[in-house]
């Protein structure tokens, strides 16, 4: 079966990775630091707090978790981009790993937020939903907080809109939409914040409902 998105893709990416992204105006990065500044605000870290940042890449968003006093962990599947990530934050704890593979043993812990930017567009919406659900019963601490900034759209008419708007820039990939993913993540109880950042981009503030989490304390 072909991989449709390869490690070795990202890479060769890493290198010029922070210049295509930072400041980026257009599809499909189009409000990148909004959305990163969006997923901090979100998570409303207090120092020392444990942060697990999945995909993270050169350590961008990583950074800004740093720099509020947190502890960090992240995890990423390509090795040059987990070079960039540990050069700019020695002190974090990072490791390989695959989304789509058995979570590793190292990562066996609760930490008080976990966050994404621009990693789960790659899944297709039921993995999307399969992820959240164990990120948030079993990797989060009580009173945690998942939160992931994406690609992705409120609606099919906006994503449709956007695609007309990117014209050759365009990728098929699986973008969120949340008009089906708000309501199909409050059905598996969970309380469920969306904010659109851009016409292409926004993010998801993923927790369990007070009764949950009192429930699982005890």
């Amino acid at each position: 079966m072909t991989d449709l998105f390869p490690a070795a893709d990202f890479d060769d990416w890493a290198e010029s990775y922070d210049a295509s992204v930072v400041g980026s105006r257009g599809f499909p990065f189009e409000g990148y630091d909004q959305v990163l500044d969006t997923i901090v605000g979100y998570a409303a870290v207090q120092p020392g707090m444990k942060v697990l940042d999945l995909g993270t890449g050169t350590g961008l968003l990583a950074g800004k978790f740093d720099a509020l006093g947190c502890r960090l962990w992240g995890t990423d599947f390509s090795q040059a981009m987990l070079q960039k990530a540990r050069a700019r934050l020695p002190q974090a704890h990072f490791l390989i790993h695959d989304l789509r593979q058995q979570w590793p043993a190292e990562l066996n812990l609760r930490f008080d937020r976990i966050v994404s930017g621009y990693v789960f567009h790659h899944f297709e919406d039921g993995k999307k939903v399969e992820l959240i659900l164990d990120l948030v019963h079993n990797r989060l601490a009580p009173g945690g907080k998942l939160v992931i900034g994406d690609i992705g759209f409120e609606t099919l008419q906006d994503w449709q809109a956007a695609e007309e708007i990117a014209g050759s820039e365009w990728e098929k990939e699986f973008y969120w939409t949340a008009s089906w993913m708000v309501p199909e993540l409050q059905k598996k109880s969970l309380r469920i914040v969306y904010k659109q950042v851009s016409f292409c981009a926004g993010v998801y503030c993923i927790e369990l409902p007070d009764e949950t989490r009192k429930a699982g304390m005890k």
